[in-house]
């Protein structure tokens, strides 16, 4: 990577300095998306297209680039443009059929893939988009037939393996998964996305040891590359130990992803490091009451004061494979977070007696339902068997999307809702004093699940087919939080199911353990 930098530096260099022509910018964009730079790449494709006609090809090169910097209304809209100059343009067409994918738009994906392959069936790269399309939609068993044909036609293709490896995860073909993915790293020692989906395979395997070195690959992925923000001159953390440390440890991915990660702060202030939790501003307030041995700060704190020269930083996803763990040495699985008790006491008087309190959460984030994760949340109307448990009522401790679908499902005034929940600056306060107020939480896989977890919530988690890695494939119990219990789809897409049997579990636990809670 030096010498790529190097080679930029100098060609920015020598175009700043002659009156270049658009060769020199289209050299430079190459090296840019080489280097993981899709944004300085897009400005270096302008400036060649405005230096020359714009062909097909140029056109298409900026398209790819768009993709890979996100804009991706911005990439459909350029490829179309090169396909109005050559309709039949294969590679146009392909990253067109990726662009549209990732919208969301399958159909119109779908098509152009099609288009490619009715002209030439043998394409391995419509091949491979038009099997992520399909997986992506929900149609495994098709998407890894076309997968097949297009390892078969060509083995060392390391996206066509990568890709076929994740739709046999999907479809629980751990297995096959697993030699179609240690393939791919062995076709491409350093490909990034075949390393991580690699890992998240040996997770589901429970092979912790040999899933955390793969794990590590998620920074060099383009949807996860600069997310981190570490303080500005603070060095990465080697992780040798010192007493005159300060480690800064920086949240990363999802609220969920940092609630279930901070427990690691403790184990490092046990052992006389300093330690600094960089997370979410919203999740400031609910980590500082946890006593977690760490000063709790916001995203984009600086590192100041004299101490700042001893400081490092540290992905806090990285501390569990620093610390090896494994399946029985997961830290604080009993509980490690806490709640404010004025506001448990505030709570309690709002909340309804002489009956089971069940919370329920069945939205997560929107913006991450997509790829593996999609179908990861139900609908609400699966919630409906839920609805015939006597002697409950059900909480909701949705807010936006989730809150909203209330309003359009007639569950007989059987959930109810709080417009007032985490309405300030932080969030799960006012949930985690819920949470410590009712019997249950019911469920699926959202932050309100490490909450509760990290709460020591009695939590019923209810799953996808084949979920995050770090539910694994099987069993009704996680390592990660000994107060939750699984319940996992039979088959895809099959959440009625799991919500009977969640129904049938808590009448029957309400029917065992008495009708009158909270006299």
């Amino acid at each position: 990577m030096p010498d790529a930098l190097a080679a930029i530096a100098r060609l920015e260099a020598e175009l700043a300095r002659s009156n270049a022509g658009a060769a020199g910018f289209d050299e430079l964009a190459r090296l840019k998306l080489a280097a993981g730079d899709a944004d300085g790449a897009v400005g270096a494709y302008r400036e060649c297209l405005a230096r020359t006609s714009p062909s097909a090809a140029l056109l298409n090169n900026l398209g790819a680039a768009l993709i890979k910097a996100g804009r991706l209304e911005e990439a459909i809209a350029t490829l179309e443009s090169a396909l109005a100059q050559e309709p039949g343009y294969h590679r146009a067409l392909v990253n067109l059929g990726k662009a549209l994918r990732t919208t969301g738009r399958l159909s119109e994906s779908a098509a152009r893939l099609h288009q490619v392959l009715s002209v030439d069936p043998h394409y391995v790269p419509a091949l491979v988009n038009l099997g992520d399309t399909l997986a992506a939609g929900g149609s495994l068993a098709a998407a890894e037939q076309l997968l097949e044909r297009a390892v078969n036609r060509d083995p060392t293709h390391v996206e066509a393996r990568t890709t076929l490896g994740i739709v046999r995860l999907r479809a629980g073909r751990l297995p096959a998964a697993l030699d179609d993915l240690r393939a791919a790293v062995a076709l491409a020692p350093e490909h990034a996305d075949a390393h991580s989906n690699l890992g998240h395979a040996l997770f589901a395997s429970g092979d912790w040891e040999a899933a955390w070195p793969h794990f590590e690959y998620r920074f060099r992925r383009a949807a996860q590359r600069d997310k981190l923000s570490p303080p500005a001159g603070v060095g990465r953390w080697d992780g040798k130990l010192s007493t005159h440390l300060e480690l800064w440890l920086i949240g990363e991915q999802g609220l969920g992803d940092q609630l279930q990660f901070a427990r690691y702060g403790t184990l490092l202030a046990e052992r006389g490091i300093r330690c600094v939790i960089v997370c979410h501003p919203r999740l400031v307030g609910i980590l500082s009451l946890a006593g977690l041995g760490a000063r709790i700060v916001p995203h984009g704190t600086a590192a100041g004061g004299a101490a700042a020269a001893a400081a490092r930083w540290f992905p806090l996803m990285s501390l569990p494979a620093w610390h090896r763990t494994r399946a029985d040495t997961v830290p604080a699985a009993g509980g490690y977070l806490a709640a404010d008790p004025e506001r448990i006491a505030r709570w309690g008087k709002r909340l309804p007696i002489g009956c089971w309190r069940v919370a329920l959460a069945w939205a997560g984030n929107p913006s991450v339902e997509t790829g593996p994760y999609a179908g990861r949340s139900p609908p609400l109307a699966a919630l409906e068997p839920l609805m015939t448990v006597s002697n409950v009522r059900f909480l909701s401790l949705q807010q936006g999307v989730g809150a909203e679908a209330l309003a359009a499902v007639d569950f007989g005034r059987r959930i109810e809702c709080f417009e007032d929940l985490d309405a300030g600056p932080h969030a799960f306060l006012d949930t985690a004093a819920v949470l410590k107020s009712v019997d249950l939480l019911i469920t699926s896989d959202t932050a309100i699940a490490h909450l509760a977890g990290g709460l020591g919530v009695q939590t019923w988690l209810c799953l996808m087919h084949e979920p995050d890695w770090r539910w694994m494939r099987r069993g009704d119990t996680t390592p990660w939080y000994s107060s939750m219990r699984l319940f996992r789809q039979a088959s895809p897409g099959d959440w009625l199911s799991v919500y009977r049997e969640v129904a049938t579990r808590l009448g029957m636990l309400v029917l065992s353990e008495g009708s009158a809670h909270h006299e």
